[in-house]
This record gives C-alpha cells, structure tokens and sequence, in this order.
C-alpha cells in the first residue's frame, strides 16, 4: 500500500493531482491511499504523530501557515523521516535552487504550469522504485485481478489446491504452483517447509525449538521445518 499525503491550499490544483495519482496507480494496479491536506496546519499534524508506512509526500511550495519546505523540514529533522520521498509544487520555479539548498532530500522539484502529468508520472515510477513497490506479482483469482508488491509478501503456503499469499493484514489465493512462484521471485524466497516459500528478507527471528517465524512486521506464523534448518542457515550466512 502506498500512502500519498497531499498538501496544496489550493483546492482545484490539489484535486488535479489527486486525479492525476489515481489514474497513474490504478494503471500500475498498485493499490494506494490519497490523504489530502490545505494547510500546515494541526490536522496535517496529527497524520504526522502516526504516519503511514510508504508515504510519499507532495507538498505546495507555499502555504497560507508556513511552506512545503518546513513540512519536509519536519518530516526529516523532527520525525527523523529520510525515507520517505517528498516533492515540492510551486509556480515559482526560479526558487528551485533555494529549495535544494535546504539539504532536506528533496526528490523533485515541479511547476505547476509545467506539464504536470508527465512529471508526477515520472516522479512516483521512481518513488516507487524508491520503496521497492515497482516489483509486484500479478495474478488472477475467481475473476479478480490482484497486484502485490513483492516485498510486501511474508510467506506463500500450498492450502489444498490453492496457493495462499500472506500479509501482514492480507491474504489472497491463487492458482499458481509453489515451484512457478519461486522460478519467478527473488533468490530470497526460499523452501521452508513442505509446500511453503518464506520471505527471508522479511524475517526478525525464527525459533527453531517451535519451528516458529517472527516477521518484521509483528506476524508471527509456524512455517518453518527442521528438516530446511540448513537450508536457511546456509542463506543467512550467506
């Protein structure tokens, strides 16, 4: 899931490039979430004191209670934030270098009377690039299409004649063989147990005394045999 947090005082502009966002994801069939804001204000403050995981921020240059710049300020300095990718709008692009100079990490810079559409398009191909949510598996299941980043994958576990992805939040089904699905992923799926692909790069601990899976995400799940245990210990080392 990708968070995009908005904050134009302008109401037409903002609703542009939400606009804009949903169409550019919808056809990466990405699923996302659009949080738009006026100002920097106590509203947009309280988002802060529980941001969203893969947030990309789009922020007006100019604001009616301060400026983007003090936003991405306090996305970096106060909430010690250097992940997430900020974006700056403004109708005033001769401040470009003024804003670069603040050292906050800004990815882009964009004027509002610039072709718009084909920089946040080009914008978020990295963002997401950024958030390692470029690389997906799409799959059908009973007639739905579904797109998952990959990194977002805990473990997949063969569930009679279904294939069972699990999330932190989410699980979904799918037809796919377990052998299909690791010639396609990463190295970093590997067999755990009899029927099962584990994300190592998504694994805090395993307790091998019962065969238990702490992920990095707070899921916990029994998907890992002895019988594997060199296997996985071979992975680590390496």
């Amino acid at each position: 899931m990708i968070n995009f947090v908005i904050v134009d005082d302008n109401n037409m502009h903002r609703k542009k490039v939400s606009s804009i966002i949903m169409t550019i994801m919808m056809n990466n069939k990405v699923s996302f979430e659009i949080q738009e804001f006026g100002d920097f204000n106590s509203t947009l403050l309280n988002y802060f004191k529980n941001p969203k995981p893969n947030s990309i921020y789009i922020l007006d240059l100019e604001l009616p209670s301060g400026d983007g710049i003090d936003i991405a300020r306090k996305i970096r300095d106060e909430y010690n934030d250097w992940t997430s990718p900020i974006i700056i709008l403004t109708a005033h692009t001769s401040l470009y270098f003024q804003v670069y100079k603040q050292r906050l990490q800004i990815l882009d810079f964009i004027g509002k009377s610039d072709n718009i559409e084909k920089n946040i398009n080009e914008n978020i191909a990295i963002c997401l690039r950024m958030l390692n949510m470029d690389r997906i598996y799409k799959f059908t299941y009973r007639h739905t299409d579904y797109t998952i980043p990959i990194n977002k994958i805990d473990y997949i576990q063969r569930d009679d004649r279904r294939i069972k992805i699990v999330c932190k939040n989410e699980e979904y089904y799918t037809i796919d063989t377990i052998n299909s699905i690791k010639d396609n992923f990463p190295s970093y799926f590997i067999i755990s147990c009899k029927g099962t692909l584990l994300n190592m790069n998504n694994v805090l601990k395993i307790d091998w005394i019962n065969c238990k899976v702490y992920f990095k995400d707070g899921l916990e799940a029994f998907v890992v045999s002895k019988s594997h245990k060199k296997d996985i210990d071979n992975y680590e080392r390496n």
